[in-house]
């Protein structure tokens, strides 16, 4: 993949996980929630000692990715982290209730709206960019084999 299309699609998974920090991400018990704004889920969610916050680690793991993406020309430790953080956010759907405030009171997540999926598709097109740019690069010729085939072809 060259640069310039790896920016677009970095700079576009910002983005969108952008988007998803200032949008609603579930309903608890058919009503919004202050925890259920991207940008609180993000800065409160890692203080669930459960599985929320175990799927709160997506997170890092999407920004490590991205940040590799960005400045590795190797793409395997992009892939796995953001295989990672893509199963964690999928597992988010498995959930039926969450912490709604600091007293410990729990609420039925009754439906997940647009800023989880807008976070889950920031973190697919990173993993699937990661993916393609592992592909890309393995079906790359390798230049010092091109060369030396050419240098065999002249002798011949």
């Amino acid at each position: 993949m060259n640069k310039r299309t790896k920016n677009i699609v970095g700079i576009g998974s910002a983005l969108i996980y952008s988007l998803s920090l200032i949008t609603e991400c579930y309903l608890v018990n058919g009503n919004e929630s202050i925890g259920s704004f991207g940008l609180s889920a993000l800065l409160l969610g890692w203080m669930n000692f459960d599985l929320i916050g175990l799927i709160w680690l997506a997170n890092p793991l999407y920004t490590f990715g991205l940040i590799l993406f960005f400045l590795s020309k190797e793409s395997k430790t992009t892939f796995i982290s953001s295989l990672i953080a893509f199963i964690l956010a999928l597992y988010f759907t498995q959930i039926d209730e969450i912490t709604i405030n600091e007293a410990g009171h729990v609420g039925r997540i009754t439906k997940l709206i647009t800023g989880y999926w807008l976070w889950l598709s920031a973190i697919f097109l990173l993993l699937g960019a990661a993916l393609l740019d592992i592909f890309l690069k393995k079906n790359q010729p390798n230049k010092k084999t091109s060369e030396m085939q050419s240098k065999i072809v002249l002798r011949d």
